[in-house]
C-alpha cells in the first residue's frame, strides 16, 4: 500500500469517527431537549444512533459529556479552512483587516448548519440550566471551546494562540456571540442570526473607533 493510500484511509477513518461522535452529540442534545436529561438513558440514546454502548463509552464517558459535546469537532473542517484562508493578507504581526466581517461569515455559517431547531435550542438550554451536573462541566467545555477557537485563530493570523492580539479577538467574540445568541432565539425573536451579530458588530466597532488609543505601557514616565 502506497503512502497516499494509507494516508487516505487514515483521513476516511478519522472523518467516519468525527461523524459518529456528531452524531451522538446531536442526539444527546435532542434527547435532552424533549425528555430533559434525566428522561432517557445511555441505551435508549445508542439505540437513536444506532451503536452500541460500548460505542458509545469509546467517545464519551458519560451522557453529560455527550451533551456538551466536543468543540474542536463541532467547527466544520470547510468553513474552518475557508476562515483560516481568508486571513492570507495579514502582514506579520498585525490582524488582518477582514477579521471582523470574517468573523460575521464563519458564525453565520455555523448556525445555519445547526441541526438542531431554535425551540429544540431554548429546551436544550432549559434542561442544562435545571440539571447541576451539566451546570457544574459547562464552564469546562466554555474553556475548550475558547481554546479551540484560539487556535483557529492562531493559525488564520500567524501569531502564537496567547499573543495578546489574538486573546484580544478572542474575547471580543466571545462577547458578541454571547449577545447575539440569546437575541437569536429568544421566541419573539423573527431577525436571522447574520443581522443580529452584524448589528452588535458594527455597535462595538463604531465605539472602539471613537476612542483614543491608551499610550504603551512602556511609554509612561517613571514618575
Amino acid at each position: 500500500m502506497t503512502d497516499s493510500a494509507l494516508t487516505e484511509g487514515v483521513g476516511l477513518r478519522e472523518r467516519k469517527r468525527t461523524a459518529t461522535k456528531l452524531a451522538i452529540i446531536t442526539a444527546a442534545r435532542i434527547l435532552t431537549a424533549e425528555c430533559g436529561f434525566s428522561g432517557y438513558t445511555v441505551e435508549e440514546l445508542c439505540e437513536k444512533v444506532g451503536i452500541s454502548r460500548r460505542t458509545f463509552f469509546n467517545y464519551f464517558p458519560a451522557k453529560e459529556d455527550a451533551v456538551l459535546g466536543s468543540p474542536a469537532d463541532e467547527i466544520p473542517a470547510d468553513l474552518a479552512e475557508e476562515f483560516i484562508a481568508r486571513g492570507a493578507s495579514s502582514g506579520r504581526d498585525t490582524i488582518s483587516p477582514s477579521l471582523l466581517s470574517d468573523f460575521v461569515d464563519f458564525a453565520a455559517a455555523m448556525m445555519d448548519r445547526m441541526v438542531m431547531s431554535r425551540d429544540q435550542m431554548v429546551q436544550l438550554k432549559l434542561a442544562v440550566a435545571a440539571e447541576p451536573r451539566l451546570l457544574e462541566k459547562v464552564l469546562h467545555g466554555s474553556q475548550e471551546a475558547e481554546e479551540a477557537f484560539a487556535a483557529l485563530l492562531s493559525a488564520r493570523e500567524g501569531l502564537p494562540p496567547a499573543d495578546p492580539k489574538i486573546q484580544a479577538a478572542l474575547a471580543l467574540f466571545t462577547a458578541l456571540a454571547q449577545r447575539a445568541g440569546p437575541a437569536f432565539f429568544d421566541p419573539g425573536n423573527s431577525r436571522p442570526y447574520r443581522e443580529i451579530l452584524s448589528e452588535a458588530v458594527n455597535a462595538m466597532h463604531e465605539v472602539i473607533s471613537a476612542a483614543s488609543p491608551l499610550p504603551h505601557p512602556s511609554s509612561k514616565d517613571p514618575s
